[in-house]
């Protein structure tokens, strides 16, 4: 039997300069224990264009992905009616990623003179500045006083977009929450992000969840049968490519978990591959066979979203969807 070489590789500066350290040791623990890359790591660093590319090149066609950019736009007004009349609202947005999504929304905010402010935050540095570049571009006349803020909404600093200097009393601003274009399905365990986030809601708040669901109809393929070679997006890559693991030492892997009722993309390994990292000091090794998870998107049903919502202890109040049937948009606030 002839044995397969191992491949020895060392992650190069590139990843350590676009990586922080709690970052890197993310990265190492994701890797070692759970056999995935963070995937909300690819959004920073030179996998930011690439992500940035391919919405755009989304943005341009039709179906759920082009109905993202125009779901929120398209309920506005039912938005506006789980609000006081009196109060203004101020936007709240976690994970903007290009800020298109939200700009039909403020737009019409604005218009009907509602509009308290706009507040991002997203881990990425490169596309909160494609996302400003947007917000300016759709909104010139109000995107001075947009925030755009720097950090990790799924942890601690969130309270700098959601802090209690915001709650300015019965008359100041109610809030719109948004999880767009499917951010939340995005996350391993999306109900604890969902509880994170109700903790620092008020009871005049209104979450904004837009997702695309699984109506049953015109499944891909790959949820009857893993597809090998896609279909998949090279972004989806970049961390890999980071960690120095060439493309021609795995192949790609698409397919569905029905356990988890997730879409899957993954590398599974056909040679030995060993990384060992600097800071901290660390070796993953990898077998033929052995996968490591790229993405993950939780694909669940219209009920099955509602129940989610529920059990993370909000009551929907809106349930709308888009041109195509199966992206939707979900309103909801906390439960009383």
């Amino acid at each position: 039997m002839v044995s397969i070489p191992e491949r020895a590789v060392s992650p190069g500066n590139e990843f350590y300069r676009t990586y922080s350290a709690a970052q890197v040791a993310d990265v190492v623990d994701s890797l070692a224990r759970r056999a995935e890359f963070p995937y909300e790591l690819t959004y920073v660093g030179g996998g930011s264009e690439l992500w940035r590319a391919g919405e755009e090149r989304n943005g341009g066609g039709g179906g759920p992905a082009r109905d993202f950019d125009t779901i929120l736009q398209r309920h506005a007004e039912r938005l506006l009616e789980l609000t006081p009349p009196s109060r203004p609202v101020r936007v709240v947005d976690l994970g903007p990623g290009t800020g298109r999504p939200i700009v039909g929304l403020l737009r019409h905010l604005a218009e009907q003179s509602r509009l308290a402010g706009y507040a991002g935050i997203d881990m990425s540095a490169e596309l909160l500045e494609l996302a400003g570049r947007n917000l300016r571009s759709g909104l010139p006349e109000r995107a001075d006083g947009f925030e755009l803020c720097h950090g990790d909404f799924s942890g601690p600093e969130l309270a700098r977009v959601l802090a209690p200097g915001c709650r300015d009393g019965r008359d100041g601003p109610v809030r719109f929450v948004v999880l767009a274009g499917g951010t939340l399905c995005n996350f391993a365990e999306p109900e604890r992000l969902l509880r994170h986030v109700a903790a620092a809601m008020t009871a005049d708040d209104v979450l904004l969840v837009t997702v695309r669901v699984d109506t049953g109809v015109d499944r891909p393929p790959f949820m009857d049968k893993v597809s090998v070679g896609g279909p998949y997006k090279p972004q989806q890559l970049a961390g890999l490519d980071l960690v120095g693991v060439d493309r021609s030492w795995y192949v790609v892997e698409t397919g569905f978990d029905p356990e988890r009722s997730e879409i899957f993309v993954r590398a599974r390994f056909a040679e030995p591959v060993t990384v060992t990292f600097d800071r901290p000091r660390a070796v993953v090794s990898f077998a033929p066979g052995d996968t490591v998870l790229l993405w993950r998107y939780l694909y669940l049903d219209g009920p099955a979203v509602t129940r989610q919502l529920d059990c993370s202890g909000f009551e929907v109040r809106l349930f709308g969807s888009g041109e195509a049937a199966e992206a939707v948009l979900v309103a909801a606030m906390l439960k009383k």
